[in-house]
């Protein structure tokens, strides 16, 4: 886990990975910044 919070052009680049992957199809991704949340 990263010590610090993401760079917009890392979020960028993964948001553009996200779209451009075939592989992809119906997931659900859950982004939270970088922040360590409890479970639910």
């Amino acid at each position: 886990h990263p010590s610090r919070l993401g760079d917009p052009s890392e979020y960028a680049a993964l948001a553009r990975h996200i779209v451009e992957n075939p592989m992809l199809n119906g997931e659900t991704i859950r982004l939270d910044g970088a922040i360590r949340m409890s479970p639910r």
